[in-house]
């Protein structure tokens, strides 16, 4: 999917791909997540469709529809399914690498990369720190 040159006036979520691209994004990361010993303690069913939940919310993210808010309940559903899942340091950066891996994989163009960077980084620390008992905001 990686491109020279880029609409200016395209979203994230349409140079990323759109609704396909943010299904390939999401498989490529949970392939990754579910085949990290580490990681795997942080899911209690790992066959629940969490492929199709993380598609949602990227989707949405990227500025994609408001799909994952209306079926799903949002931010605050992603906040709190992360409570009392004690995330390691080391499970913390582990989530990092696994993203950006998974979004080199699929070819995430290099201006999402660089709007998509900091919030990797802000939501990998805002999961450790809900999963510990401590807003993050």
């Amino acid at each position: 999917m990686a491109t020279n040159s880029v609409d200016s006036s395209a979203s994230m979520y349409e140079l990323s791909g759109g609704a396909p691209g943010m299904q390939k994004l999401a498989a490529a990361f949970y392939a990754r997540m579910f085949a990290d010993p580490l990681m795997v303690p942080l899911f209690h069913d790992p066959d629940e469709d969490h492929v199709g939940r993380m598609a949602l919310w990227l989707g949405e993210f990227f500025g994609g529809p408001a799909v994952h808010s209306e079926q799903r309940g949002g931010i605050s559903t992603v906040i709190m399914v992360h409570r009392g899942l004690n995330i390691s340091d080391a499970q913390r950066q582990h989530w990092i690498d696994h993203m950006l891996a998974a979004s080199h994989e699929v070819g995430l163009p290099e201006v999402v990369m660089d709007a998509f960077l900091p919030h990797i980084h802000f939501g990998a620390r805002a999961a450790q720190g809900e999963s510990r008992g401590r807003r993050f905001r």
